[in-house]
């Protein structure tokens, strides 16, 4: 068992607060040198647009300065820890808000994003296709079943959409599928279920598990690539149990402390195939967002000398 150093730390930590965006930049003062929440919250409204909805880039794969249903999301990942400032609570209302108003009824959920990302630089996964969705949406979960959490979390501020419904879509959803095809779409339902747990029962937590299984890669020599790693499943000691074990846990916290004592980031394992240019800021925003989150992991296993 590896612990990462003070100095590896601290080097890590001070490549975030110099290098990364003002939004890790503010979640890792918060997390790491009790900066305030508010510094958070004032970071992530330069993205929010006046429909409720973000975008200007806050998933970094795609540029897209309108709204989208998945950069929306990722905001309310955010503003879910903090929603008891009151302009967290605005900005969250806004959200649900345009989330109500870009459900799509055809689908009974949401499209990760309009076709208008096509005008702007973006990974070629982001791509909306002639029928009006992009590869993302072969998954339905991502990011359905996550936005369904928010707006069930919310539901007395939610007037247009029946919450309680679409989780029960959602979970069918979920217990319908034998062959399962996105890490990502695992992930949204694993948010949903932290955030509703008494939406859990054991038919459910087997799936989950089946899922996981299938997908979670525990073959270090892999981890290099675009991969599921098992901490993505199971972030932090009392995440959900979904069937991986600790060995694996052990050994992907062992691989990120050589990494961080190695280099002071950690490098996405994926590239763009086009925009050369923009993906070179790309890179440097998600540094900023898979160090802090590396960081976190290794925190939260207690994997940092003291």
């Amino acid at each position: 068992m590896r612990y990462l150093s003070t100095k590896a730390f601290e080097t890590s930590k001070n490549y975030i607060l110099t290098n990364a965006r003002d939004l890790e930049q503010a979640r890792c003062s918060y997390l790491f040198d009790r900066g305030a929440e508010q510094a958070i919250i004032k970071a992530l409204d330069t993205y929010q647009n006046q429909d409720g909805g973000f975008g200007h880039g806050l998933e970094a794969d795609f540029r897209l300065p309108a709204s989208s249903p998945i950069a929306s999301s990722v905001a309310l990942q955010v503003l879910y820890s903090i929603d008891h400032y009151p302009e967290a609570q605005e900005m969250i209302s806004k959200a649900l808000n345009y989330f109500e108003r870009s459900f799509n009824k055809e689908r009974q959920g949401w499209l990760a994003v309009p076709s208008e990302v096509n005008h702007y630089p973006h990974a070629f996964w982001w791509t909306v296709h002639e029928n009006g969705t992009s590869w993302i949406d072969d998954n339905w979960g991502n990011p359905s079943a996550e936005i369904i959490g928010y707006l069930l979390a919310y539901k007395n501020e939610v007037s247009k959409l029946n919450a309680d419904q679409l989780v029960s879509l959602s979970i069918k959803h979920l217990l319908s599928i034998d062959k399962f095809e996105s890490e990502h779409e695992v992930f949204c339902y694993l948010r949903f279920f932290k955030m509703h747990p008494s939406c859990m029962n054991q038919e459910i937590h087997t799936k989950l598990k089946e899922g996981v299984r299938q997908l979670v890669t525990v073959n270090q020599e892999e981890w290099k690539n675009y991969v599921p790693l098992p901490l993505q499943f199971k972030p932090t000691p009392n995440s959900l149990n979904v069937g991986i074990s600790s060995y694996a846990i052990e050994n992907n916290l062992d691989y990120l402390v050589d990494r961080l004592e190695a280099k002071p980031y950690i490098e996405p394992a994926w590239k763009w195939d086009a925009y050369e240019d923009v993906w070179r800021k790309a890179k440097e925003e998600w540094q900023g967002v898979l160090t802090l989150e590396a960081l976190q992991w290794l925190s939260s296993y207690g994997r940092v000398v003291s």
